[in-house]
């Protein structure tokens, strides 16, 4: 099933404007390929993607490849099994006061996938768990290069040709009279960190947010500067930038540098998050919900309702708010994999991670057949 705008709960009793639910280009069920996995597609442009490949048929001109027909074998469902109404009644035992104030569709098992070209608002519960992957790298300048929109124009890295660029302020690490040392002057290696299986959960009404918990942004800062080499140096002395170090050289002073370096990038992060240091390994950081595109449902507890004031449904954990209700339990898991630097320059470099998009997800599922497109 495809419907282009699903709007539930609209104006009323919680408000004039908005709805409780409010989903553009609403799926369930997927074309697959023949290893039964769920192909995404851009609705936008007709992307199809296949793995370790992406083209694009727009206004029916391919780019590149031909489109490999083949990946679209099969069309996988959204099933619900043995569906029901639920009746949520209110003083039950007494004739008199006895009142439906809720009505729940659900299933005896519900399972498939389910996608979103954009979930605008949400009411109800849902949950999953993150896993939050920052890819190490080489060769990567603190700052930023010309003609790139530095924070301090005049701490532009003293090399353009970094592998990638973290968009830091520059300042100074280490000034020994003689020599000066500053985020400009270096670039640098650093391994991969990851946060797994951390459990994320959105519920209430009429929300387009959810935080992502568990991150802890100041450890985080800890366990890649201890993994943190120089690469190259060129640090201003007595005859200017005159010494482009080896890493031995470098690196012999990194146990000088390291607490500055940490106390200094944890800075950066909070102040692009608009929080204190102290406040960063207990911040939720907010993900935009309009970037959650596909949900895997596999559960008894599905269930689509509305109320007249809060519920909570048989095996719900918690209660539902009061207009219409999805409930999904375990339906997502956030994969976000970037680099390092990306990370970075998201939070502290502009306010793409305080406003809610530190990343992109993967888009929707691909669900029309043969010539039809959904968009």
């Amino acid at each position: 099933m495809n419907i282009d705008k699903l709007q539930l709960g609209c104006g009323g009793i919680n408000g004039t404007d908005g709805c409780d639910l409010d989903i553009d280009n609403f799926s369930l069920g997927c074309v697959a390929n023949s290893s039964g996995q769920c192909i995404t597609q851009n609705p936008a442009s007709g992307t199809i993607q296949k793995p370790g490949l992406l083209r694009d048929c727009g206004n029916g001109t391919c780019t590149g490849t031909n489109i490999d027909k083949s990946i679209q074998d099969q069309l996988k469902d959204f099933i619900i099994n043995r569906p029901f109404f639920q009746f949520a009644i209110k003083n039950d035992n007494s004739a008199t006061l006895r009142e439906v104030v809720g009505i729940r569709m659900g299933g005896e098992q519900v399972s498939g996938p389910m996608s979103f070209g954009s979930l605008n608002t949400f009411s109800g519960y849902m949950s999953g768990s993150a896993d939050v992957y920052m890819r190490g790298e080489t060769d990567v300048a603190a700052t930023c290069r010309a003609p790139d929109n530095c924070p301090n124009a005049a701490g532009r890295t003293k090399f353009p040709d970094a592998s990638a660029f973290m968009g830091l302020n520059d300042s100074v690490i280490l000034n020994l009279g003689i020599v000066a040392i500053s985020y400009e002057d270096l670039t640098m290696d650093y391994d991969s960190q990851s946060r797994e299986d951390v459990a994320a959960e959105v519920t209430g009404n009429r929300l387009d947010q959810i935080g992502i918990p568990g991150l802890r942004l100041a450890d985080l800062v800890d366990d890649i500067v201890d993994t943190v080499e120089v690469n190259r140096i060129c640090a201003d002395g007595l005859f200017g930038c005159s010494i482009i170090a080896s890493d031995t050289i470098a690196n012999s002073l990194l146990p000088l540098l390291a607490d500055g370096i940490s106390d200094y990038i944890k800075q950066e992060l909070a102040n692009g998050l608009g929080v204190s240091v102290s406040a960063l390994n207990s911040h939720d950081v907010p993900y935009n919900l309009k970037n959650i595109h596909q949900l895997d449902v596999s559960t008894p507890q599905f269930g689509l309702s509305f109320q007249k004031e809060n519920v909570q449904y048989p095996g719900y954990a918690q209660t539902v708010p009061r207009g219409w209700s999805m409930y999904a339990p375990d339906a997502f898991n956030l994969v976000i994999d970037d680099k390092v630097s990306n990370f970075v320059q998201a939070i502290a470099g502009s306010s793409a991670a305080r406003d809610g998009n530190i990343t992109g997800l993967e888009a929707p599922y691909r669900n029309c057949w043969g010539s039809a497109r959904f968009c």
